[in-house]
């Protein structure tokens, strides 16, 4: 099977790396090439990313590296996620689709149905997304009813092609347009990408599930309900699945229980790269 990682560098400078993101990504594919050994593992990413990971020597922990296409003109800055659509604009096989930040601690594909689609969680997103009466919104050329609900796509199993193909151009048009419209804020990123993905699956009736069978309220920012459509509950996920998402920051800050060196030093030994060095990268 074809597993994806795609990271691009927005801002065009070194300062958009930092030693902690990286190792999230690296431990990323390491666990999954560990747990999964028959799949073909696949980055895309630009060249001065490429150029990195080459002068770090760990190209080599995928099978593939290939480098994204931008015939688009979107807002990087916010709809800093494109490229992860674009790149799925342009696949002509099922994949499974993992943000960097993502790791799967054990083997998990034998309990999925791969011929149905698969996210992370699902959503609340009343009072958090944008809806039909925000004035960006009403302007894009897609016009439906939209519901608040959505999901976490930062794991997907894609198993038709010419769904993802379209959802993904949908996805790009709209974020083309909101450009043109000078949408202000990463809320429409997710709108186009989240909100979209789960509007797409219920009007094709797309049989789907979650890896995580907890609902996540965007709104209070925290878990609420489960449900009977996913594999763990949260609390029972974290010994297999794991996705770092917004808590990134707490280890910048040494928030309790969430210490930056010690987090750095479990990554570290998940890779078991000794010769890396991170000393290139300025940010921790």
């Amino acid at each position: 099977m074809k597993v994806v990682w795609v990271l691009e560098n927005i801002e065009k400078n070194s300062n958009f790396y930092s030693k902690f993101n990286l190792l999230l990504l690296l431990c990323s594919v390491h666990l999954w090439r560990k747990n999964n050994p028959e799949d073909i593992c696949f980055l895309y990413a630009d060249d001065l990313t490429i150029d990195l990971l080459d002068k770090l020597k760990v190209l080599g922990f995928w099978n593939r590296v290939k480098p994204i296409s931008n015939p688009r003109k979107i807002n990087k800055s916010v709809f800093w996620a494109s490229s992860k659509l674009q790149v799925l604009s342009e696949i002509d096989e099922p994949i499974i689709i993992m943000d960097n930040d993502t790791h799967v601690y054990k083997p998990i594909k034998h309990l999925l149905n791969l011929n149905e689609y698969y996210v992370c969680n699902y959503e609340i997103g009343k009072g958090y997304y944008p809806t039909s009466v925000d004035p960006y919104i009403q302007k894009i050329s897609y016009k439906t009813r939209w519901k608040t609900d959505s999901v976490n796509v930062s794991f997907l199993n894609l198993p038709e092609p010419s769904f993802t193909k379209m959802y993904a151009n949908m996805s790009l048009d709209m974020m083309e347009e909101l450009t043109a419209l000078k949408a202000p804020n990463p809320n429409y990123l997710i709108f186009s990408e989240q909100l979209l993905f789960k509007h797409l699956l219920d009007r094709e009736e797309k049989p789907h599930n979650s890896i995580i069978s907890t609902y996540w309220n965007c709104k209070e920012w925290e878990w609420g309900d489960s449900h009977d459509k996913g594999i763990w509950k949260i609390n029972d996920s974290e010994q297999f699945f794991k996705h770092y998402g917004p808590s990134k920051t707490y280890y910048f800050s040494n928030k309790l229980g969430y210490e930056y060196d010690s987090h750095m030093k479990h990554l570290l030994n998940c890779i078991n790269f000794p010769n890396l060095n991170l000393s290139v990268i300025e940010k921790p």
